[in-house]
């Protein structure tokens, strides 16, 4: 049974459990679910692993700040300051509930983000990049490796959701 929890409710969870009548088929259906589940985790370290191998790399803490557009529709945006990475100038853009009128009322949240390219580049530039929950933080992110080609022409990504593993997240 994949249940976790703490131990003061684990006799009220045993009562309830399901897993005790299940078939042998239905349980090996579910140890394949959570093995291709390992299967892609471990897939995702390897491939961080593999990034932070490379010739050039870069990383820094960044923290978001609220900010006012002359949209009159509520929305919560939000961006970080200017910060150099890869002797490239960048911003990141994050926004609440992408396409709700007035996000400030909902209690499901969700967050999305937008790497942009502020500097001017000769060629164009392949990037590889994810966002982690930083060493103080409590917010739980799965990590995501995302790609992007950069160029004076297409600097700035799409807003893609940022991948927190609940809607209480956001309001962290």
């Amino acid at each position: 049974c994949p249940w976790q929890g703490p131990y003061h409710e684990l006799t009220v969870h045993e009562a309830e459990c399901t897993h005790p009548t299940k078939t042998g088929n239905e349980l090996m259906e579910i140890l394949d679910e959570m093995d291709q589940t390992r299967k892609k985790e471990m897939q995702l370290y390897n491939s961080i692993f593999s990034l932070l191998s490379f010739e050039k790399i870069g990383y820094t803490e960044v923290q978001f700040r609220p900010y006012r557009t002359d949209d009159f529709i509520t929305r919560l945006y939000y961006e970080t300051p200017r910060l150099t990475v890869l002797n490239q100038t960048w911003v990141l853009k994050a926004r609440v509930n992408d396409s709700e009128r007035n996000p400030n009322l909902s209690c499901k949240r969700t967050l999305s983000f937008q790497l942009i390219l502020k500097s001017k580049v000769n060629a164009p530039l392949e990037c590889s990049f994810l966002l982690l929950e930083g060493p103080y933080d409590d917010v739980q992110i799965r990590p995501v490796i995302y790609h992007f080609v950069f160029s004076n022409e297409s600097n700035e990504t799409d807003y893609m959701a940022l991948p927190i593993l609940d809607s209480v997240e956001c309001n962290k």
